[in-house]
């Protein structure tokens, strides 16, 4: 949701109060509305009804930055300045990372490099910095990514390595006696102005075969019966060979060599400078001898005993990037030894067919041969990255009090059995926005794997985001993540001060870039919303210590049988609209340990999986599909989708597999427990037949997803309106107890009013939320959080009902006659008298403080420099600033002051409510008669104010904006995005309720 959604959006949302759930003959009160009262006397609303609280219970729970530096240039004061500007703004930890993409000028390595000693005294001084305030540190295990290890040369076995080819064609009776065709490219790694490296084509084979069809074709076609070795027919690099008689034959030498790719920042910029002396190369991500280089360098050159010391006492992550490698077919020493131990046949014969890789070289006139090699050799590249690079680096990071955190995709892996086994597994809402279901399979990894607790993600990467970004726009970047499984973010993210090229408002790698484009944000004190973005920080801690509170469980398991992340959703909303969640399982989570059915429920310790969809595949793993068997045997329901297969995936023993698969399925689908349906709509009914119900299943809402954690007797649910409009309506939780509302923003815990638990197991609480908003719902024992109240409550309502002392009261802001059903039987009955109008609050002294660059096109410290210029003004009502003369390019922070007065006629009523409208490109915070109130909800800036007594107020806006209208002003070659409107964009409003006893 943008930062800017509608006057009546919001409003419509507020009156809708007295009616949730009107579809379900329910009206239930649980609003958006943030009790916003000084923190002294938060925890008791107006009415007297009684809340509790919610924090995060460690340090660790807090969100964390990607801490980015122009490598070894700092200083140990300003990163001790940084961190601790971190940890006062409530953020957690940082994770440190050479990235430097603006910087388009020489950065001598001596002065710049990584691994410097430079470098290394501004990691100590971050780790002491965070080890006083009990945060984390994380380093990335490499000067940009991916993992690149100084010294280690393109033919060195540690080295990264990739297969490559080199064609000719003749014809049918002709004799060839040349050398080898050569490498048809030059090695992925090579380009324009990098540093030139020895890189030596090691032969592998030499195959002929038979084209079929036109020589030109792509892939080329070729006969199967054909295809021939002819490696024995070289002799120094020179081939001798007749091809037989007729036709046209393809000649193909396969080739492995080293990459000579180095950190992935030139290929973005093509501009180069080294990060190392020596020059660093990407090394083997498949053989064990590239993740001992990387651990070697950080044992023998890296790590001093100081830094040993902190890093065992805060521990923390060595951290790899998604793997964005420049290669042509990934390749190892090894390859063929370790794919014919694991495949049970030898890749030789067949090398040429993985030669393209997705976009095949070549194939074959008919059979499957070529996408079962090709299978097989992907599969053999997941086994080796998981043993030779993950576990590797968890375990000796491990050894360092650390584990190691990275992002498994970007090849053709099994990602979810990689993020099965790595310390801490990562997503990023940059790439998963747009295919959230590459969340649910990476936390499916998470919930399966070696540690089961945390997923992170790289969050805020938002493209051409740079001094634009809201901390709304912050919030509802993070907020789809946490739906589908995150329970832990890196921002991204918070530069160093100060770089060679970096202008006002500093260094930051994202903007320029050479091109139209930058990303994310550069979050710290630079920034006017680092002012207020406490209240960001407090959500997220909050929302993270939900979920990571207790056990994840979700409701459906679906089959997954693709590497790499999920490029397409599963779910057309069916699944979701009925109230469904689901993880994607591939076919090495399905073989762990954990997958068995226990209780009804597959991995019943974890997830809890209540039942298995198999969508529609052309091929399935012969060992895949008995396991699926076996679960239903073992009494897991299963839905199969569409046409069974008929063939299995793989190449060993394919005829025989291929006929075994026919009698599983058939056993299969007859099984009790398994159904058949014919599109995902139709899933839902098939589970009801099954008896499996769903979790979360709304009413009155669309676009609702959900996550949610068992600890103890509580169950906590993560409400997400994943909608481009607000939603009001009910949600029906499969939980037992009391339900609580936690307000993310304030930590204020209040037990619902009014909800339904009539049927046994399932509560039915009201839910409204903007577009992009979440609601946290908690499920457990009476009077838990805190919160001392009674437990009748009102099942049906016709407005909001609310606990106090005495007992429940309605709460409505217009007179009326209200009655609800209580929870023990009695039809109950308030009276709520005359309520006085809303207050339009107008009459605004607005004191700007106009930021500027105090020297315009400086670099280094001068850049960090920020003129501060007050404007005063004087509003009769608020208004964008781009209507105030003299503001349209300013951007900084606006102070708006009003005085009102609350007539007497208001002593009867209860409390009443600040609406601040549309908050334009911007964040608030809000003081009441000189006393700052608890965070503002940035989503939805309506907040009870709790009972105003008659007389004067005096009521203190601040609006921190985006720095973009500035930075227009001085760069607008780089900031070409439109001029954002600042300030209160619309009408401030103060509205009175009043409350009476329901009798």
């Amino acid at each position: 949701m943008s930062s800017t959604s509608s006057d009546a959006s919001r409003r419509a949302v507020l009156a809708s109060h007295a009616a949730l759930a009107a579809a379900a003959g329910t009206s239930f009160a649980l609003s958006g509305t943030a009790s916003a009262l000084p923190r002294e006397s938060a925890g008791q609303a107006a009415s007297g009804s009684v809340t509790g609280t919610f924090e995060a219970k460690t340090v660790h729970q807090r969100p964390m930055f990607r801490y980015w530096w122009p490598g070894g240039g700092v200083t140990p004061a300003e990163v001790t300045k940084e961190v601790e500007a971190m940890a006062a703004a409530g953020f957690g930890g940082f994770e440190i990372g050479d990235v430097r993409n603006s910087e388009m000028i020489p950065m001598p390595v001596q002065q710049y490099g990584w691994g410097t000693p430079a470098w290394k005294d501004g990691v100590t001084a971050a780790l002491r910095t965070a080890a006083r305030h009990g945060m984390q540190a994380d380093l990335t295990i490499g000067p940009y990514w991916p993992a690149v290890v100084p010294g280690v040369l393109p033919d060195d076995d540690e080295a990264m390595k990739e297969l490559t080819y080199g064609q000719t064609v003749v014809d049918g009776g002709t004799a060839y006696s040349a050398a080898l065709p050569a490498p048809h490219a030059k090695p992925s790694g090579v380009a324009p102005g990098l540093p030139e490296v020895t890189v030596t084509d090691v032969l592998q084979a030499v195959h002929a075969a038979r084209i079929s069809g036109s020589g030109t074709a792509s892939p080329l076609v070729l006969e199967e019966s054909t295809v021939v070795d002819i490696t024995s027919k070289v002799t120094k690099g020179t081939l001798n060979w007749t091809a037989p008689s007729g036709g046209q034959w393809a000649i193909v030498a396969s080739y492995s060599r080293g990459t000579a790719m180095i950190e992935k920042q030139v290929y973005y910029q093509g501009y180069h400078y080294p990060f190392t002396d020596p020059q660093a190369y990407v090394v083997d991500h498949f053989g064990a001898k590239g993740g001992r280089a990387v651990t070697n360098w950080w044992d023998k050159k890296l790590l001093t005993a100081e830094m040993r010391g902190l890093l065992r006492r805060i521990g923390g992550n060595f951290f790899e990037d998604s793997l964005e490698f420049n290669v042509e077919v990934h390749w190892t020493p090894d390859m063929l030894k370790e794919f014919a131990r694991r495949r049970g046949y030898s890749l030789k014969p067949y090398l040429f067919l993985v030669h393209g890789d997705a976009k095949a070289a070549y194939t074959f006139a008919s059979g499957r041969t070529p996408e079962r090699v090709r299978w097989d050799y992907h599969q053999t590249l997941s086994d080796l990255f998981v043993e030779n690079h993950v576990t590797l680096l968890d375990d000796w990071a491990r050894t360092l009090g650390m584990s190691f955190r990275n992002q498994a995709y970007g090849a053709p892996l099994d990602t979810a059995y990689s993020s099965a086994n790595t310390g801490v597994p990562e997503g990023e809402s940059l790439a998963f926005g747009s295919k959230p279901d590459s969340f649910r399979l990476v936390a499916a990894g998470r919930d399966l794997g070696r540690t089961g607790k945390v997923l992170s993600s790289e969050m805020g990467a938002n493209v051409n985001g740079a001094y634009r970004l809201t901390l709304a726009d912050l919030i509802t970047t993070a907020n789809p993540g946490y739906a589908l499984g995150v329970n832990q973010v890196r921002i991204h993210g918070f530069p160093y001060a100060s770089s060679p090229a970096g202008q006002w408002p500093g260094f930051y790698p994202w903007a320029p870039m050479g091109v139209p484009i930058n990303f994310a944000e550069a979050w710290g004190p630079r920034q006017p919303q680092w002012q207020v973005v406490d209240g960001a920080s407090g959500y997220m801690a909050r929302v993270h210590t939900v979920l990571q509170a207790g056990t994840h469980r979700v409701d459906l398991a679906v089959y997954r049988e693709e590497f790499d992340s999920a490029d397409t959703v599963f779910d057309d909303g069916s699944l979701s609209g009925a109230g469904f969640s689901y993880q994607l399982l591939s076919w090495g989570l399905l073989g762990l340990s954990a997958a068995k059915v226990k209780r009804g429920r597959l991995a019943a310790d974890g997830p809890a999986y209540k039942a298995l969809i198999v969508p529609e595949l052309s091929t399935i793993l012969l060992d895949s599909a008995k396991r699926i068997l076996a679960l239903a045997k073992a009494g897991l329901p299963v839905v199969l989708l569409g046409e069974l297969p008929t063939a299995t995936t793989g190449l060993s023993d394919a005829v025989a597999h291929d006929k075994a698969l026919v009698t599983v399925l058939k056993e299969l689908k007859a099984d009790p427990h398994v159904r058949v349906a014919a599109a995902v709509a139709d899933v839902p009914a098939a589970l009801r037949k099954l008896g499996v119900t769903a979790s979360g299943v709304p009413s009155g809402i669309s676009g609702l997803l959900h996550t949610r954690r068992e600890d103890g007797g509580t169950t906590y649910y993560f409400l997400l309106n994943n909608s481009s409009a607000a939603v009001s309506g009910s949600v029906t939780l499969e939980a037992e107890g009391t339900p609580y509302r936690i307000d993310p923003w304030t930590g204020d815990v209040t037990p619902l009013g009014v909800y339904d638990d009539r049927t046994k197991g399932h509560v039915t609480v009201g839910l409204s939320a903007e577009a992009g908003e979440a609601v946290v719902i908690a499920v457990g024992k009476s009077r838990a959080f805190g919160c001392h109240h009674k437990s009748l409550h009102a099942v049906t309502a016709s407005t909001e009902v609310r606990h106090t002392p005495s007992g429940l009261v309605a709460r409505a802001s217009t007179a009326g006659s209200h009655t609800a059903t209580l929870s023990n039987g009695r039809k109950a009955t308030a009276e709520i008298g005359g309520v006085p109008a809303a207050l339009t609050l107008n009459g605004w002294k607005l004191k700007v403080e106009d930021w500027s660059p105090a020297h315009p096109g400086a670099t280094e410290t001068a850049a960090n420099t920020t003129t501060r210029t007050i404007h005063d003004l004087t509003l009769d009502k608020p208004t964008t600033w781009q209507n105030l003369d003299g503001l349209s390019d300013v951007s900084g922070i606006g102070t708006y002051t009003t005085t009102f007065t609350v007539p007497s006629s208001w002593k009867s009523t209860a409390g009443a409510t600040l609406d601040l409208g549309s908050l334009g490109a911007g964040s608030a915070k809000v003081a009441l008669d000189g006393k700052e109130l608890a965070p503002v909800n940035q989503l939805h800036p309506v907040i009870d104010l709790g009972g105003l007594k008659p007389g004067s107020h005096t009521l203190v806006v601040t609006v921190a904006t985006t720095l973009m209208n500035r930075l227009k002003q001085f760069r607008p070659d780089v900031y070409t995005a439109a001029r954002q409107d600042y300030g209160l964009l619309g009408a401030v409003t103060v509205t009175p309720y009043a409350e009476a006893a329901l009798r």
